[in-house]
């Protein structure tokens, strides 16, 4: 049994672009992901997954790929009092969404329920001890896309590795769309 997640993975180019946007913002007592975390969530599984179980399941999602592209910093649970600072989608949001409502159907029949509260598709880039002002750091990033547009053509499953040094993400199964 492990801690695990679904996710989608930009490919190099955008995450490269998203480094450059990013840039090191000052952002005191922020930990900031490294860039091999950086991911587009379609569910959270838990602590408790088995990952034989979960990959047969996804084995399953038939749906067709499209594209997504990047854009938008913002933070949660708002720019005020930012404890997560955040990429999220200019392009492509309903692909994610349909991703995330149908890996939670597949799951759901497997003890997995996907969470209650609407997907909102975003790259987390740092989390914040306390609550923190970022408007600041928000206005510097900017709304604008960020790198280019890319076909969404697969759906990853990852395990959640816990460390003292942060969350080290181990890819597990990859599961193709049309």
């Amino acid at each position: 049994m492990s801690r695990a997640f679904v996710a989608v993975v930009p490919p190099d180019e955008v995450l490269d672009a998203v480094a450059g946007a990013l840039g090191k913002p000052d952002v005191p007592g922020a930990r900031f992901a490294r860039r091999e975390q950086w991911h587009l969530s379609l569910q959270f599984l838990g602590n408790q997954v088995d990952l034989d179980d979960v990959a047969g399941a996804l084995g399953e999602l038939a749906l067709r790929s499209g594209p997504v592209r990047l854009g938008g910093f913002g933070a949660f649970p708002n720019e005020r009092r930012g404890r997560v600072l955040w990429l999220g989608v200019a392009e492509g949001a309903p692909l994610l969404a349909q991703l995330a409502a149908a890996v939670g159907v597949l799951l759901e029949a497997r003890g997995y329920p996907p969470e209650d509260r609407d997907h909102h598709p975003h790259v987390t880039l740092a989390r914040c001890k306390v609550p923190t002002d970022l408007r600041a750091t928000l206005a510097a990033l900017g709304p604008d896309p960020v790198g280019p547009e890319w076909v969404v053509g697969d759906v990853v499953l990852f395990e959640s590795l816990t460390r003292s040094t942060g969350a080290k993400y181990m890819e597990r199964a990859r599961f193709a769309l049309r």
